[in-house]
């Protein structure tokens, strides 16, 4: 029997794929814990120690990916669960990892129950890591393109062309590579809700930066120096979480 764990910070998306497996698969896997962060999930590994992880990717506080550095070597499968417009999806599958688009399709499921029953021969999890972060960092993905609204208009943006959102009291600045700045009409928060993805940081209750577009940062001082020479505000109570982004020093 193939004990797994299901990491996923939406209830409905955890009790789904749950009831899926308990309702169609019971003789072939069990669901042996679920959590809502990657924090909660590390502990529940190392309390379970699974055979499989079903890992959504864009999450709160810690995106999926982040799950990588709490476990060397990694010691199970891993299983994405994700969905169209993910930004990493082409990433995934360049690293041949599985991945379960959502909803989950119960053909699918049983399609990857057959391919870790039957162990067909796989690049090494470790590899597989190695390549998708490789692959992320590489710049060789599409463009993420988002909405948001400006005026009466909604703006198409690039999210990889954003340097930095900056709050405005209900509004929020967004300034572009090449100097351009748009206004939109949603708060800092709404805006980090649709940004949610793991190239940015909410440095300060007044900025969500491009971890690409950042030069170096003054941890002393607490600030960032952005690509275009712009200075950026680090608050004290996430210096050390920033740090933490590009390894410990």
């Amino acid at each position: 029997m193939i004990k797994c764990v299901i990491i996923d910070d939406e209830i409905n998306c955890r009790e789904d794929l749950a009831s899926l497996i308990a309702y169609k698969f019971k003789d072939r896997i069990e669901v042996s814990g679920m959590a809502d962060s990657v924090k909660a999930g590390v502990v529940m590994i190392n309390a379970i120690l699974p055979d499989v992880v079903f890992l959504d990717i864009r999450m709160p506080e810690e995106n999926g990916f982040q799950l990588f550095k709490r476990f060397d070597p990694v010691h199970f499968e891993v299983v994405f669960t994700t969905s169209y417009e993910e930004y990493a999806l082409q990433a995934i599958k360049h690293a041949a990892f599985d991945f379960l688009l959502k909803p989950v399709d119960p053909g699918e499921l049983e399609a990857f129950l057959d391919r870790y029953d039957q162990h067909k021969k796989q690049l090494s999890v470790a590899n597989k890591i190695k390549l998708l972060l490789a692959h992320l960092e590489s710049g060789d993905e599409p463009n993420i393109l988002v909405s948001l609204p400006v005026g009466k208009e909604f703006k198409v943006i690039n999210a990889r062309d954003i340097l930095y959102c900056k709050a405005a009291i209900s509004y929020t600045e967004i300034h572009l590579s090449g100097g351009a700045k748009v206004v939109v009409t949603k708060n800092l928060g709404k805006v980090i809700e649709i940004l949610n993805y793991p190239f940015f940081y909410h440095c300060h209750k007044s900025y969500y930066v491009n971890l690409n577009h950042i030069d170096s940062y003054n941890k002393t001082d607490g600030y960032i120096r952005m690509k275009n020479r712009e200075e950026i505000y680090l608050a004290t109570r996430r210096i050390e979480k920033f740090i933490n982004l590009f390894g410990k020093e």
